[in-house]
């Protein structure tokens, strides 16, 4: 039996594969807080629902919606989650083709109320989305 967080995980992703913007925004907190690292057009700190909703949208407005992580693997545990991801997108002549990367996230109460982005190569998704 799957844990409850990464089944939480596993809604998180579909919600987002299907384009479902409630779906997603109902499994974030209200006070969540989304930390993109690098130094590139995305990298800041979104704080609440609407910023991260807005951060996800201006990744797919900025890759014309090739952005898609295909999903490796989910490690969970009462107050964390790790998935485990490669992604690919494509902008402006440049790819990810399949960029390993590992996304943390801090739950509380069934909510994502944190989140961090571990990249295995900060320069290449610097470039990429600069």
């Amino acid at each position: 039996m799957a844990h409850p967080n990464e089944e939480l995980l596993g809604r998180w992703f579909l919600a987002q594969a299907q384009g479902d913007t409630d779906a997603v925004r109902s499994l974030l907190a209200g006070d969540v807080v989304w930390h993109v690292p690098g130094k590139n057009l995305l990298s800041r700190d979104y704080r609440g629902p609407d910023e991260v909703l807005g951060f996800l949208s201006h990744v797919r407005e900025l890759s014309d919606g090739s952005a898609r992580p295909q999903l490796v693997g989910l490690l969970a545990n009462d107050g964390y989650a790790v998935a485990l991801v490669r992604m690919f997108a494509e902008r402006e002549g440049r790819k990810l083709d399949g960029s390993f990367q590992a996304w943390a996230y801090r739950i509380v109460d069934q909510k994502i109320a944190e989140f961090w982005f571990l990249v295995e190569d900060r320069y290449e998704v610097d470039a990429f989305w600069s």
